[in-house]
């Protein structure tokens, strides 16, 4: 065999490899995918809280039964060491909302380290176990860049990168 030809295979096989191992095709194809980030700080209170991840929500344009989130978030209390925690959110089924736009999801949630789990979920999705029913996510369902600025009162920056995928 040539070395062209040996090249050609070689590359060919590993095309073949990284195409049947890929993650996104585990879950089917992807009709929107979202990354988002947000720091804050309440100044002269010591409180900041941030976060970053992102989701990708598959099964159909308005909704869908399988969606995939990967997130982590902190927050820095005066009073307390506060937390840091990474969350995986498998979204059963998602819907986007009449009434706000958003996606709203349902599903279950895996918290690292597992003994943050309480105070992790608590501040999204607002629950303290790990199943979670028509959570309105806060994510826009229509295409674009967001910048919200502040949250919740605290000085900082919230943004948002939602994209519909064909």
């Amino acid at each position: 065999m040539s070395i062209r030809r040996s090249v050609i295979a070689v590359a060919a096989a590993a095309l073949l490899v990284v195409s049947v191992t890929s993650p996104a095709f585990a879950y089917g194809k992807e009709n929107w995918q979202v990354a988002f980030s947000g720091t804050g700080v309440n100044p002269g209170t010591g409180q900041a809280f941030g976060f970053w991840g992102w989701c990708a929500f598959g099964g159909g344009v308005t909704s869908g039964n399988d969606a995939d989130c990967e997130f982590s978030q902190y927050l820095h209390l005066p009073s307390g060491p506060g937390f840091t925690c990474q969350e995986s959110l498998d979204v059963s089924a998602w819907s986007i909302s009449p009434t706000t736009g958003d996606f709203v999801v349902t599903g279950t949630a895996t918290v690292h380290p597992s003994t943050m789990t309480v105070p992790c979920l608590a501040l999204f999705p607002g629950t303290t176990t790990n199943t979670f029913s028509n959570i309105d996510t806060q994510i826009p369902a229509a295409a674009g860049h967001y910048n919200l600025g502040s949250i919740f009162g605290a000085r900082g920056e919230f943004v948002m990168q939602v994209v519909q995928l064909k």
